[in-house]
């Protein structure tokens, strides 16, 4: 009498052992043609993304618990295949990083490495190196000194732009690899300083404006690591009179002279404190003699600290106050209800301060996803300001009033119309525009009612030149939009750079300084050009 398997038991096995995998391809396939095809508005590009990478994690583990232990393979085979998927992952990718959208993008090691490019290149600069005396800074009203301009609005001031790049296209001047980080340039007179990572060092770096040749370089130990965003330092350098002031990642504030890169001084603005998980990211602000940061308080040790004055001349501490965590954006300076004040978004309120003493004249609280505002507060006539955040939480036009010396904040509308992750807005006759989750949207402002969205530039930045839109996508294109309420009508487009593009365009003098974590380069946009200026060549990249 036989005593084979039960025809049940060995059709379960063979379910298991032969069409396992199909299933779960099969189920994985079908959620994630579910994932993107879902209609609901709720579901945005960064849910789709995140849905996609669960449903493909969740069908490898399975596959990977079937062949351990229901395939029937041999043991010893059992093991290779996953420990030699393992090893060529480990050999084939150097690094992960991602997307403001959460789309990973794969490093692999047979690509040349950044910082061996960016040395090889600066030693075929080295032989030529920029000298002669730096401009008056500050001399020229279309100079770019600070993050988003001199008021920090994203608002340009200086001859007028091309408006058809098809028969004046942007006149590329020079291109050259460049550190990491997503910091901006800052410009004056003939020269535009950034700061960036090289190796495991911070490095301030100032350029000469018509070459893009280095003038001066001070760097020092710091390397500020992240899986998700990315490796090196954010907060854009600010240029006043003879001096710059740059803050990096791990809250090494620096006074350097803009002549020579010599330090005047430096402090630690983290000390006895944590750091932000992106890092530190906002640009230091300069006003009556004092240069301003915001370390936050993310230890209880730094209560009354969260934002802090020091005086320009010596670093020495002038005021401190506040109690709440960092965000990512910048001070910046208003008048607002009759009076001068300091304004910051930081990680949970909008406060006004008074920037002599450092008085906290009044707040209001916008909490958000893991403390996460970056983008920059919009002042506006009658005393309004308009602030938007990323993840879903939309934004607000204020109105601030004062009344027995206090200020009460009244909110005139809110809603989810322009959700700024990344970027800041800028504002235009009577409507705002905005990268509304990566999507160029309008807003008008008295109303918070969206007139358009329209065109994909991903997590990238701009700002606005007379009625233009100068766009730097999160794909490294420079693009060129009509700043109207009528609809979305995009005059330009170029590719500018390679690579992830999270940092701000600057322009200066119809030139825009553009950069990434690659690459750098200078394009004339201006509308008339003069005779043409005598550049010296820039070697090839080796």
């Amino acid at each position: 009498m036989s005593h084979g398997a039960h025809p049940k038991a060995k059709s379960q096995r063979t379910l298991f052992r032969s069409w396992f995998p199909g299933i779960v391809v099969c189920v994985a396939g079908v959620g994630v043609a579910a994932v993107w095809s879902w209609p609901s508005a709720q579901v945005d590009f960064v849910r789709r993304v995140n849905g996609t990478i669960l449903l493909v994690s969740a069908a490898a583990v399975f596959l990977a618990l079937w062949s351990l232990f229901l395939s029937g393979l041999s043991w010893w085979l059992r093991l290779a295949i996953p420990l030699s998927m393992l090893a060529v992952g480990v050999l084939v990718i150097r690094d992960v990083k991602f997307t403001g959208d959460m789309v990973p993008l794969v490093e692999f090691r047979w690509l040349r490495n950044r910082d061996a490019i960016l040395e090889a290149h600066r030693q075929h600069q080295a032989a030529a190196l920029v000298t002669g005396p730096v401009e008056r800074a500050g001399s020229s009203e279309s100079d770019f000194p600070a993050y988003r301009g001199r008021q920090r609005d994203g608002i340009v001031h200086g001859p007028a732009l091309a408006r058809d790049w098809k028969a004046q296209p942007p006149h590329l001047l020079w291109r050259q690899p460049v550190g990491g980080g997503y910091a901006a340039f800052a410009v004056a007179g003939n020269v535009a300083v950034t700061i960036e990572q090289r190796r495991d060092r911070e490095a301030v770096v100032c350029y000469d404006v018509a070459s893009g040749r280095e003038r001066w370089v001070h760097d020092y130990p710091a390397h500020f690591t992240e899986s998700l965003g990315g490796d090196g330092p954010r907060a854009t350098p600010t240029i006043a009179e003879d001096a710059v002031y740059s803050l990096g990642a791990t809250g090494r504030l620096v006074c350097l002279d803009l002549n020579t890169g010599q330090r005047r001084w430096e402090v630690d603005i983290l000390a006895e404190n944590d750091d932000l998980p992106w890092g530190m990211s906002g640009s230091p602000l300069v006003c009556d003699r004092m240069v301003i940061v915001n370390p936050g308080v993310q230890r209880s040790t730094a209560a009354g600290r969260a934002v802090v004055a020091y005086d320009c001349a010596t670093g020495r501490q002038v005021w401190q106050t506040g109690k709440t965590k960092a965000g990512y954006s910048s001070p910046m300076l208003a008048q607002l209800a009759g009076r001068r004040q300091l304004l910051l978004l930081d990680g949970e309120i909008l406060a006004g301060y008074d920037p002599q003493t450092g008085k906290e004249l009044w707040r209001f609280p916008w909490e958000t996803y893991q403390e996460i505002n970056v983008a920059q507060p919009i002042v506006l006539e009658g005393d309004r300001i308009f602030i938007s955040s990323g993840y879903d939480k939309g934004c607000a036009m204020l109105r601030l009033t004062e009344s027995a010396g206090q200020g009460n904040v009244q909110i005139v509308w809110q809603n989810r119309n322009m959700r700024c992750k990344f970027t800041s807005p800028v504002a235009y006759k009577g409507f705002l525009y905005g990268l509304d989750e990566g999507i160029l949207a309008c807003i008008h402002q008295e109303t918070g009612a969206r007139k358009w969205r329209d065109g994909r530039y991903g997590h990238g930045q701009l700002l606005l030149a007379d009625d233009l839109l100068v766009i730097l996508s999160e794909t490294g294109k420079l693009v060129l939009v009509e700043a109207t309420p009528e609809g979305h009508r995009e005059l330009g487009s170029i590719t500018a750079l390679e690579g992830k593009t999270w940092n701000n365009p600057a322009l200066a003098g119809g030139k825009a300084f553009i950069r990434n974590s690659e690459e750098m380069a200078c394009y004339d946009l201006a509308a008339r050009r003069g005779k043409a200026e005598n550049l010296m060549k820039i070697p090839p990249v080796p």
